[in-house]
């Protein structure tokens, strides 16, 4: 409100003053016609003139300083109403963000009584306000073991100051669940500047908490057997070396891997095979007195540190306890499994001093167990590194042997052990390599069937040896047959049979005068699908046989169902015939047995007269062996047996 001034203008001191004189003049010379006193009444006029013009020169002056002030109340009272307009705005809008916000909020005072309690602290802590009002939070839900932090709270902020993202609280709800909790806390002063009471706002960082455990359990733990993974092992296998380093202790790193996996998860399905490696992950864990930390590496493979280590001998026994726990039987949808490993193991610090060294060497020598026959154990030897290089240059380098014709095929002759005649040949893979020379198809064939590079090379071992027998052809040599050694992987690849058909149109060779050899070990991979591939291959008009008969896996229910023109005994059995009477009835026995079933025999490693001549007595068709030749090149096979053989045009 402004006041008017026209007042204060109409107000003037010198007329309001003449005026009142001038009437003063009049009356006091209307009653001074009785008393001559002139001169008294025009004094008096003056004084009173003075005397009122003072007086309402005053009041005007009062009258300014009336305005003024009214105008300054006038103005703060004008501040006044938009200031309570503006708080009462601010506590509307407080009062909204608090009663809202998916913040936890609660104020309360120094005996950590509640004051207030907002909806959303309500809701994730499952208290009604009324119910936790005038109860003291920290009873109400802090953990024992949580409580002691709070003196030290309290202590810092009755300072005055604010805390900003202290560390996280556990509470317990009303139904018993942890949730988690990261504050800003403010204190609030009275007019004395005193601390009176402390608000808190809490943001609810459980779901945040609990996505971080998920995260770092997918990150950090193998998901299927709930095992340390390779990741969080190399973090912990650091820590534990530079303890056991600051102790002077030593350590033994054991790179364990399951025997024959694959077949299970092949020959059952891949539900087996995790149930299988769960199963050793339990078995493993329960083997708290050996003391070490447990991980998985690979899909079959698992890593322990053994700490505490004594010397070799205790590596040795703690190791073989392992062993003979991961060997128990094991029994899954009525079959039962006689489980076995390979563990290789390095130590430190005799092999290594940090984990990547460590893993490696022991990687290696879990692979020369596997090399050795499986089931066992081995400390890594220094041998070992430069055998492993080696392996490494032969993985590496079989696509360039291919490529550059550095594989070669030597032939050994098959004769009929009944007439003498050539009845054919094997066609051996050799592998001459200009900077390691010859290389022994031991050393490499493994590799190359573990490496999945097999199926490459024989293809390649295929097309060489059928394209031999299409320049032998066309040379007028035919009328014998021509074997080749074919790897179960390859039989596993789709579309072998249309592969043969194309080399073989290519080459224009009888079929019929074709025999792949397959091994054993056919059973022990997916029989099934071999089977319908080896059907596929004998559509072709090639003929089979089975290759190192009676050291695989095979069995009589197995061997009627193969499509197997021929049985091939191995040499192991050939070796001793004329000395030991088992043996002889052994060979006697698979050549009865494949006669009854319409198979022929042939009999491999054959060096002397004498197991010759107890083979043909034994009734055995074929045969071949040092007695009858080594291997030999092309040029050779030319030159020492085709001369017998009647050229057809």
């Amino acid at each position: 409100m402004r006041l008017d001034n026209r007042i204060d203008e109409r107000v003037n001191p010198q007329k309001e003053a003449l005026i009142i004189s001038i009437i003063y003049l009049v009356l006091g010379s209307m009653f001074t016609s009785l008393y001559d006193s002139r001169f008294f009444i025009a004094i008096s006029t003056v004084l009173i003139y003075f005397i009122i013009y003072d007086r309402v020169k005053r009041i005007k002056k009062m009258n300014a300083v009336v305005y003024e002030s009214l105008e300054e109340l006038s103005e703060a009272t004008k501040g006044l109403v938009e200031t309570q307009e503006k708080l009462y705005m601010e506590k509307m809008l407080s009062d909204n963000i608090i009663k809202n916000s998916s913040l936890v909020i609660f104020t309360w005072d120094l005996d950590y009584k509640i004051l207030s309690f907002n909806p959303y602290a309500e809701r994730v802590t499952g208290y009604k306000e009324e119910e936790v009002i005038g109860k003291s939070w920290v009873d109400l839900f802090l953990h024992d073991d949580e409580k002691p932090k709070v003196e030290g709270l309290t202590r810092y902020l009755k300072s005055g100051k604010p805390l900003k993202n202290s560390i996280g609280d556990v509470w317990r709800t009303k139904d018993g669940r942890n949730i988690e909790l990261i504050w800003t806390d403010s204190p609030i002063v009275d007019e004395n500047n005193d601390v009176v009471k402390i608000i808190s706002i809490g943001t609810d960082i459980t779901d945040h908490k609990n996505l971080v455990k998920r995260l770092n359990k997918i990150a950090y733990y193998d998901g299927l057997t709930g095992l340390p993974n390779r990741s969080l092992l190399e973090k912990e296998a650091e820590k534990i070396i530079e303890r056991a380093r600051s102790k002077d202790e030593k350590l033994a790193f054991l790179y364990v891997d399951i025997d024959d996996f694959k077949q299970i998860n092949d020959t059952l399905g891949y539900s087996a095979g995790d149930k299988l490696l769960i199963h050793i992950g339990q078995v493993l864990k329960s083997n708290e007195k050996n003391n070490y930390y447990l991980s998985k590496l690979g899909e079959d493979e698992y890593s322990i540190i053994l700490t505490g280590v004594k010397d070799k001998e205790d590596v040795i026994e703690r190791t073989e306890r392992i062993l003979n726990a991961i060997r128990q039987p094991w029994c899954t949808d009525n079959y039962e499994f006689n489980i076995s490993a390979s563990i290789g193991i390095s130590l430190f610090p005799d092999n290594g001093d940090n984990f990547y060294d460590l893993m490696k060497y022991g990687n290696m020598a879990m692979f020369h167990v596997k090399q050795r026959g499986k089931n066992g154990y081995f400390f890594y030897q220094d041998e070992l590194g430069e055998r492993i290089s080696y392996n490494t240059f032969i993985i590496n380098h079989i696509r360039r042997a291919i490529e550059e014709e550095e594989f070669k095929l030597q032939y050994q002759p098959i004769i009929n052990l009944i007439t003498g005649e050539l009845y054919g040949f094997e066609s051996l893979l050799r592998w001459y390599n200009p900077e390691r020379g010859y290389i022994s198809p031991m050393e490499y064939i493994p590799l190359i069937e573990e490496t999945g590079q097999i199926v490459d090379v024989t293809f390649h071992v295929l097309k060489m040896a059928i394209k031999q027998k299409k320049l032998w052809q066309d040379m007028g040599f035919k009328g014998f047959v021509l074997g080749v050694n074919i790897s179960n992987k390859s039989l596993m690849k789709c579309g072998i049979d249309e592969e043969l058909k194309m080399i073989l149109r290519e080459y224009d060779v009888d079929p019929k005068e074709l025999v792949l050899e397959i091994t054993e070990t056919v059973f022990a991979d997916n029989i099934d699908y071999c089977i319908d591939s080896l059907f596929g291959v004998r559509e072709l008009g090639i003929r089979m046989a089975l290759d190192d008969f009676g050291t695989g896996y095979s069995s009589l229910a197995q061997l009627k169902r193969l499509p197997i023109n021929y049985i091939k005994i191995d040499k192991s059995f050939i070796k001793n015939l004329s000395r030991t009477t088992e043996d002889k009835i052994i060979v006697r026995t698979i050549i009865n047995m494949a006669h009854n079933l319409g198979l022929y025999v042939i009999a491999e490693g054959i060096e002397t007269k004498a197991q010759r001549d107890v083979l043909i007595e034994l009734g055995c068709d074929y045969g071949q062996g040092f007695y009858f030749a080594e291997p030999l090149d092309p040029v050779d096979v030319e030159a020492t047996y085709f001369v017998k053989v009647e050229k057809n045009a």
